[in-house]
């Protein structure tokens, strides 16, 4: 299982990574998450993770779905969240980063798994901060 989370910043935008070249799809972009270890949930996984590849802490933590996708030689189950990230001086980021306006997350090459993704958040756009333009 993995967790994955599409943090906001107080404007609504979304951080996205760009994976490394040398990764699973490398090159393309995707949100902050990674495999859920032994003894942790899913929620306590995406926190982790949020925290170790951005240096980023959420609040207003919300579940927004499951979906397994399969790839040619793997499959994989993911755990979505969002999370608001108020104060994002502590970024540092392990790899290149964009905050990115969910009406422009198509212009950003995702793996196919990240892409299926989207549709959680198209169904859950009542949780987005609403500050900020659009």
């Amino acid at each position: 299982m993995i967790a994955l989370v599409a943090p906001f910043d107080s404007n609504g935008n979304i951080l996205l990574l760009k994976r490394n070249a040398k990764q699973h799809c490398g090159d393309s972009w995707s949100f902050p998450g990674g495999k859920v270890e032994a003894g942790e949930t899913e929620h306590t996984a995406a926190m982790r993770e949020l925290r170790e590849e951005t240096g980023l802490t959420g609040s207003d933590w919300q579940y927004l779905g499951q979906h397994s996708f399969a790839y040619p030689d793997r499959l994989l189950h993911f755990h979505l969240f969002r999370c608001l990230c108020k104060d994002t001086k502590p970024l540092a980021c392990e790899s290149p980063h964009a905050w990115v306006k969910h009406c422009r997350l198509s212009a950003y090459p995702m793996p196919s798994a990240n892409k299926e993704l989207l549709h959680l958040l198209n169904e859950h756009r009542y949780l987005f901060p609403v500050t900020g333009n659009p």
